[in-house]
């Protein structure tokens, strides 16, 4: 019986861990980027005076994982949870900490940052990272 048990849980964690890599692999790594090489910002007229990039956090997947950004360059970063359960935006780099419960939106504006990688994270899925990449304007 116990044999019987051991193998229906180790298929049971074989096949979540499956499922979770096909899913993070199908989730787009880098945002298009426009002529210039940076990330395309997110149309929408709410948001007009400052450049906005969309990050999407579902179940321990993000959308974009890599944002590429310009330096010394003042921008907002709207966050959405499409996801079944709580995620939580972090970055300590940042100094930014946002936790979404489910459909959740929320803003942060990011101060002119210099050139270099930074990286956030959902708190609640801890193998689920991203990063911001800050470039020099040409």
């Amino acid at each position: 019986m116990k044999f019987f048990r051991h193998i229906f849980l180790f298929s049971f964690v074989a096949v979540m861990a499956v499922n979770s890599f096909v899913i993070a692999s199908e989730a787009p790594r880098t945002s298009p980027l426009d002529a210039d090489g940076f990330s395309v910002e997110m149309n929408d007229p709410r948001y007009t005076k400052l450049k906005t990039y969309l990050v999407e956090m579902k179940d321990g997947v993000l959308t974009p994982a890599e944002l590429v950004v310009p330096e010394k360059t003042k921008f907002r970063l709207v966050v959405r949870n499409l996801g079944n359960k709580p995620a939580e935006f972090e970055s300590n780099q940042l100094r930014q900490e946002k936790v979404l419960f489910m459909n959740a939106e929320t803003t942060l504006v990011i101060i002119p940052l210099d050139a270099g990688t930074y990286d956030y994270f959902d708190d609640f899925a801890p193998t689920t990272h991203g990063k911001i990449i800050v470039k020099a304007k040409d």
